[in-house]
């Protein structure tokens, strides 16, 4: 059987739920390797060739039914024999019955948990990740057209890394109504949360903090609403600025549930009080 997935676990993963069976009972051969590729450019899935081992082909139906047969051959040698002759049929059967028949239960994948660590990358601690990070960060920014540096590089919390630019590129970088900002910041995205499952907060310059406080001046009023009909919702908005509308209204608002509602192309962040946020 050939299973094409985004990497090794997967296909296995996949194979094993298809052949109903444990990954290590499993022979496979790699036609393919995945490759991340940089920035997720020049990605490929992984490929295999893969087969139950075969100590698991057999039919477990026909070793039970087998299994059956004898029984009842025994049963008549033991009416019909003497005990010497009993004894001796007895051992012949032992002799052509060497596996126990074991009934074959359907293997079910009930959690990828036990996937997590399957080929992640281990680091000995956040140093050694950012130092990675920032190896091939630098190495971006010196290829590219912009005269503009790294400053700043750190973990924000533990599942986001903080990333602050800087240089007489910088109004260049960020755009006409942040468009390349976007951009870059997309782009950053796809390669550090592939690769390092990690989401990226970006500062160009002093870009990221004006617009949080330009959008901390525009939530007073919403909240205001909030607080007199208990319910309310944003303008339409994108980008960094609906991340940052989330994170304020949820502090603002803890008891209530805030969440990103989307209408066509348009999202906005909603607050009412039908669904608590920690239900």
């Amino acid at each position: 059987m050939k299973i094409e997935a985004k990497d090794l676990q997967s296909a296995l993963t996949e194979a094993s739920i298809k052949l109903e069976c444990s990954v290590i009972d499993l022979e496979y051969t790699i036609l393919q390797q995945h490759k991340s590729g940089f920035l997720g450019f020049g990605r490929k899935n992984a490929i295999i060739e893969v087969e139950v081992k075969k100590h698991k082909k057999k039919s477990f139906k026909r070793e039970n039914k087998s299994h059956f047969k004898n029984e009842e051959k025994l049963n008549k040698f033991e009416k019909k024999e003497n005990k010497s002759k009993k004894i001796s049929e007895e051992n012949e059967l032992k002799n052509e019955m060497k596996i126990e028949p074991i009934k074959k239960e359907a293997y079910i994948v009930k959690s990828d948990a036990i996937f997590d660590s399957f080929h992640k990358e281990d680091y000995a601690n956040q140093d050694d990740l950012l130092d990675e990070i920032k190896i091939q960060l630098e190495r971006l920014l010196k290829i590219s057209c912009f005269q503009i540096s790294l400053k700043e590089l750190k973990m924000y919390d533990e599942n986001c890394i903080f990333i602050r630019l800087d240089g007489e590129d910088s109004a260049l970088l960020i755009g006409k109504e942040a468009h390349r900002y976007k951009a870059f910041s997309y782009l950053l995205h796809n390669w550090i949360n592939l690769k390092y499952n990690l989401l990226v907060r970006l500062e160009i310059a002093e870009f990221l903090e004006k617009q949080i406080q330009g959008m901390q001046f525009y939530l007073q009023g919403v909240a205001e609403k909030i607080k007199q009909s208990g319910r309310g919702q944003t303008k339409p908005l994108d980008g960094v600025l609906i991340k940052i509308a989330l994170e304020e209204l949820r502090a603002m608002f803890p008891h209530k549930y805030v969440g990103i509602k989307q209408n066509g192309d348009q999202r906005f962040v909603v607050v009412n009080d039908f669904v608590k946020k920690d239900e």
